[in-house]
């Protein structure tokens, strides 16, 4: 069964991976031109990215994903 993340389309927030460390993690949009995300990683905490760095870090662990 495929792994489907959920989008709150109010928010913006779903689940996702947090690209220091790999484990389970949530963002959020933080401005309402939804440039900037935050992620919350329980390992890492709360910090925050341009949206283009974040959707480049979510393509490289889509790709990782497909290779294994």
């Amino acid at each position: 069964m495929e792994n489907v993340r959920t989008i709150d389309p109010e928010r913006g927030e779903r689940d996702t991976i947090c690209s220091r460390c790999g484990v389970p993690a949530e963002w959020i949009f933080t401005d309402s031109e939804k440039t900037r995300v935050e992620v919350t990683c329980p390992d890492c905490g709360k910090f925050e990215m341009l949206r283009t760095e974040f959707d480049q870090a979510e393509s490289e662990i889509v790709d990782l994903g497909e290779r294994e």
